[in-house]
């Protein structure tokens, strides 16, 4: 543990000095989305943006800080290498446990706002993508790091667990669609048609009803 706290040293003031401005960001945001949002939701969105810009920009000065006085990387693309080595006598869980914490606050945080990542398969695809990014960025840069493929897969299962752990959440964010307005139709007064009066002529009466109406008139 004193290992990994010597080597990211640099990670405690970046976090001070980025949480102010983090939480200055949330109400100013979420003042702006009160304009077209119910303050719940716009307050609660502005919250989950304001931390995932957060977590990614510590995460992006995490994997860019230079560790040790080696100037060159390493490749290990031995898969399961590292894990045996970190359960190992001489070796450090830490090392484990740190990959797994990595992407975990985004894959809990990013299918709150994205409708597309509210799956687990998704989510674990999108961090092995945004780890092999990571990890090649780290051994083109050469900041004395190693390139592993257990660290790339230990981000995705972290990532995953993450949205898994926020799962139950994930539509609570969601603004619900806009009760439609019925207006009734206006009534409509139906013209009672009038009453017409049908009067035979005395004429036909006689001659068609009269021995009907009279039979002793035949």
């Amino acid at each position: 543990m004193d290992a990994l706290l010597r080597a990211f040293w640099g990670m405690i003031p970046v976090s001070a000095i980025a949480l102010p401005y983090a939480l200055l960001g949330w109400p100013l945001l979420a003042a702006r989305r009160r304009r077209r949002l119910p303050a719940r939701y716009a307050t609660a969105s502005a919250g989950v943006d304001c931390a995932v810009f957060f977590a990614a920009f510590l995460v992006f000065f995490l994997v860019t800080m230079p560790v040790g006085d080696s100037a060159g990387s390493t490749l290990d693309l031995v898969p399961g290498a590292d894990i045996t080595a970190a359960f190992s006598s001489d070796g450090s869980l830490w090392q484990v446990v740190g990959n797994v914490l990595l992407l975990s606050p985004l894959g809990a945080l990013l299918p709150l706002r994205i409708r597309r990542l509210r799956a687990l398969p998704r989510v674990a695809l999108a961090a092995l993508i945004a780890s092999v990014l990571v990890e090649g960025t780290q051994y083109l840069i050469h900041d004395g790091r190693v390139t592993s493929t257990d660290d790339v897969l230990l981000n995705a299962a972290g990532a995953a667990l993450g949205a898994a752990l926020s799962r139950r959440g994930w539509r609570s964010l969601d603004v619900p669609p806009p009760v439609p307005v019925v207006i009734p139709a206006p009534r409509r007064t139906i013209c009672e048609a009038p009453a017409l009066t049908l009067r035979v002529p005395r004429s036909v009466w006689d001659t068609r009803y009269a021995a009907i109406a009279h039979p002793e008139r035949q």
